[in-house]
């Protein structure tokens, strides 16, 4: 783990942390940021995922073009 910074929050702030960190059952505000960074990362990337998602399935060689048959 990198360095230690200390960064200020509002008691606004602190309280929601405390509450994530107890639905979480994270051990320390930095692992309780870190989950819900991982989560909303995940959300913004299953937005992006595009219209075909779940209808795409894996390439088979019944796929392929230049076959002999």
């Amino acid at each position: 783990m990198s360095a230690a910074t200390t960064v200020r929050v509002s008691r606004d702030t602190l309280a929601e942390i405390k509450r994530f960190q107890r639905a979480l059952r994270t051990a320390t505000a930095d692992e309780t940021i870190r989950t819900v960074l991982k989560m909303q990362r995940a959300a913004v990337i299953g937005r992006l995922a595009g219209s075909l998602r779940g209808r795409v399935t894996r390439f088979t060689e019944a796929d392929r073009r230049d076959r002999d048959h």
